[in-house]
């Protein structure tokens, strides 16, 4: 998979999504590297990993505080139904600044 990404690396753009999107189809492999997953199997390791930054950046935070910052920072999808994708998808960079900006 990876040969045939960089065969394409001098290809045009739409080339590479192509190759990507049927790589995706088959496997939902990417290269050895990148794998598309989804779910809250999934998703809530890497929430609770900007949970831990935001608190490491603003210690006094309540459970309330965490919930509306990731709630408020969250950025929807276009295109998808709000039943799949609950409040959007989550920005880290925003929330640990919310958080930042947060202090009592």
């Amino acid at each position: 998979m990876v040969a045939e990404l960089d065969a394409a690396l001098n290809q045009p753009v739409y080339a590479l999504r192509q190759i990507i999107a049927l790589q995706m189809r088959d496997e939902n492999v990417i290269n050895r590297y990148y794998k598309y997953v989804d779910g809250t199997s999934f998703s809530a390791p890497i929430v609770s990993s900007v949970v831990a930054c935001m608190l490491e950046a603003n210690a006094d935070l309540t459970p309330q505080q965490v919930k509306r910052i990731l709630i408020s920072t969250a950025e929807r999808l276009p295109h998808y139904e709000v039943d799949r994708q609950g409040w959007g998808v989550l920005n880290p960079r925003k929330a640990v600044e919310a958080a930042l900006s947060s202090f009592s």
